[in-house]
């Protein structure tokens, strides 16, 4: 297997997660956690639901990662000033879902 194959092609977020572990595990302020979600559509509560559990490790105070039955994540959160910049990167265990999704927040101050 190519380095180009393992960086672009289906094992991609295996190797930024590794990557994440190695660069990140010297860090002091890293804690593990366990996190339980539950979500729900408002439309019909009782047919669409899903619930799943992740264990996760949040590393100093800005990037975390989390692996759970089937799925995986990991992001980051920057604050400067008023400003927020977050993201995260989340895949199943099979690569037929894969998201990214990035958050920039202005608080106006009181």
């Amino acid at each position: 297997m190519k380095l180009k194959e393992i960086i672009w092609g289906p094992w991609q977020l295996t190797a930024y997660v590794i990557l994440g572990v190695m660069f990140f595990a010297t860090q002091g302020e890293a804690s593990p956690y366990l996190e339980y979600k539950y979500k729900s559509l408002l439309e019909d509560p009782t047919v669409k639901t899903s619930s799943f559990t992740r264990v996760g490790y949040k590393f100093s105070k800005n990037y975390y990662m989390e692996i759970g039955d089937g799925s995986a994540e990991a992001g980051y959160k920057f604050k400067k000033g008023n400003f927020t910049l977050k993201g995260k990167l989340e895949s199943t265990k099979d690569f037929s879902k894969n998201g990214l999704e990035t958050e920039i927040r202005y608080t106006f101050q009181k």
